[in-house]
């Protein structure tokens, strides 16, 4: 017995098998699909349109999209935003479950749409210790039968399992299929040399080398979504360190993709990193999730330690005090005594055992951050 969906009442179109290049990573934020709580159709269109348009020019798109978590909010009254007094459950919950709720619906949404213009599509729920290797060899040879068959990936978080980021999802995909470009699109134009609702900043067409000062323009994460610029940059820092173009650039453009594809100015740019020892996704990943925690300033002798590839340890700082507060496994920015920032990685132990013990270890598998563009 066969059952059909929305998708099958459309002619699905048998393409040939597409080569290796032209991979492209389309992550799509929520406010670029959702509005109101509700998916909106004439969004969800103009993000199906781009991608058919980006399959007849060659490319092989894989979609991250994110949203489920603000669909699902309006499918009980309990996991609304603004109705917390609902149920006693905590706030993170209520995500993961609405997560679980909506997703079935917002990837049925896209396969349909996808559907009318004669494309397949698989949906794969993912968390970041499926990109990491040796873990997702098997998700890689899955990946690659789907872009050979002319399948279109759907990706999302497994926010069921816990609520993290699709933008830094997305990057850790682009590296992890060799993926020649990561496109996050989003409300807004780019990157901004100041805050552009005062009306006097200016969009950044082209960053050569992503670093601290250039992350230092971002501002905070608002809206439907888990994400916001300092995310976003975070998600360049993982991708370009992997060989990987990034474009963030407005959903409403209706041509933002192939324009990204081309080079042409749109949004904003952020080239490779140069060539050399690239970091393992799994290293990215740890040091690159989240903005981070907290500042360290190294010694002298804690710089050599970061540059030759050592572990920092507790001594290694020049004011373990600083770390107060700090949690294991949260990131880290390492800096020298002058204040300029070397690396970043996650840290190896709480603050507590850094300001009482300098033997310990502070931060391991660290990722030097003043490597040169391509």
């Amino acid at each position: 017995m066969t059952t059909s969906t929305p998708a099958a009442q459309h002619t699905v179109v048998d393409p040939a098998p597409r080569p290796v290049g032209g991979r492209v990573v389309l992550k799509i934020g929520t406010t670029s699909l959702v509005t109101d709580g509700e998916l909106d159709p004439v969004k969800l269109r103009r993000v199906c349109e781009a991608v058919r348009a980006a399959i007849a020019e060659g490319l092989a798109p894989v979609l991250v999209t994110s949203g489920a978590i603000a669909i699902g909010r309006t499918t009980h009254p309990g996991l609304a935003a603004h109705r917390p007094h609902e149920t006693d459950l905590p706030d993170l919950v209520r995500q993961q479950v609405a997560a679980a709720m909506g997703q079935s619906l917002l990837y049925r949404a896209i396969e349909h749409e996808l559907g009318r213009h004669g494309l397949r599509t698989a949906q794969l729920l993912l968390t970041p210790p499926d990109l990491i290797e040796p873990a997702g060899t098997d998700l890689a040879r899955t990946v690659d039968a789907m872009l050979d068959l002319g399948v279109v990936p759907v990706a999302n978080e497994n926010d069921a399992l816990g609520v993290r980021n699709n933008d830094v999802l997305a990057a850790l995909l682009a590296g992890f299929i060799g993926a020649e470009l990561l496109l996050l699109l989003t409300n807004v134009p780019g990157l901004y040399d100041g805050d552009p609702a005062g009306g006097d900043a200016a969009l950044i067409t082209d960053v050569p080398l992503l670093n601290a000062e250039v992350e230092a323009l971002a501002g905070d994460s608002s809206g439907a979504g888990t994400g916001g610029m300092r995310i976003k940059l975070a998600a360049c820092w993982i991708a370009t360190f992997r060989g990987v173009r990034v474009v963030i650039a407005d959903t409403t453009d209706p041509a933002v993709v192939l324009d990204a594809w081309r080079g042409a100015p749109v949004g904003t740019a952020f080239r490779p990193r140069r060539p050399g020892r690239t970091p393992s996704i799994g290293a990215l990943w740890r040091a690159f999730r989240t903005p981070p925690a907290a500042v360290l300033a190294c010694t002298h002798e804690g710089v050599a330690a970061l540059l030759s590839g050592a572990p920092v340890l507790a001594r290694h700082l020049v004011d373990p005090a600083t770390a107060a507060g700090v949690l294991a496994g949260q990131v880290l920015e390492l800096t020298d005594p002058a204040g300029r920032g070397l690396a970043r990685g996650a840290a190896a132990a709480d603050g507590t055992r850094l300001r009482t013990d300098p033997t310990v270890v502070a931060v391991r598998d660290h990722v030097l951050i003043t490597e040169e563009p391509r």
